[in-house]
């Protein structure tokens, strides 16, 4: 089967380049309001669902982890050890493989999480506040859809 090129769309280039431009401009203004004033880290996003992801898969490999974000590896080293170094994370050897470590989330890190989301949802809410339930519903509706389609 071959594989489906951007001219086999069902949607008009504009309209493909217009949802793709309101996309990043609603990112750019979740982090702007998550920062709420204060200098961001361009990583603390990426921080957080890392977080969130380990705490969900609880001990996942730092493969599984690169995975997850599709990143490399060597790029999933890197942030996790930006984790681990703030005492957010740690690293325990795998049971089964000496050579492999599993990843937790340490009390700091759980407090941190639950504390960034708190504030997140208040932030979020207010963003999303101009939409009603059910187009806010519809939204996370479309989202998944895209997401489930996703090449892996």
């Amino acid at each position: 089967m071959a594989k489906k090129t951007s001219s086999d769309s069902k949607h008009a280039s504009r309209d493909v380049e217009n949802a793709i431009s309101l996309f990043f401009a609603v990112r750019g203004l979740m982090r702007a309001k998550f920062a709420q004033g204060k200098k961001l880290n361009p990583y603390a996003w990426l921080h957080v669902e890392t977080m969130i992801f380990i705490r969900e898969q609880e001990g996942p490999s730092m493969r599984v982890i690169a995975g997850h974000l599709a990143i490399t590896a060597p790029s999933a080293t890197s942030l996790l050890s930006a984790l681990v170094k703030g005492g957010l994370v740690r690293r325990a050897r795998d049971a089964r493989d000496a050579r492999a470590s599993r990843l937790y989330l340490t009390k700091k890190g759980a407090m941190f999480l639950a504390t960034t989301q708190v504030h997140g949802r208040k932030v979020f809410a207010e963003l999303f506040s101009v939409l009603s339930p059910r187009e806010l519903a519809m939204l996370s509706t479309l989202l998944k859809r895209v997401l489930s389609h996703k090449e892996r």
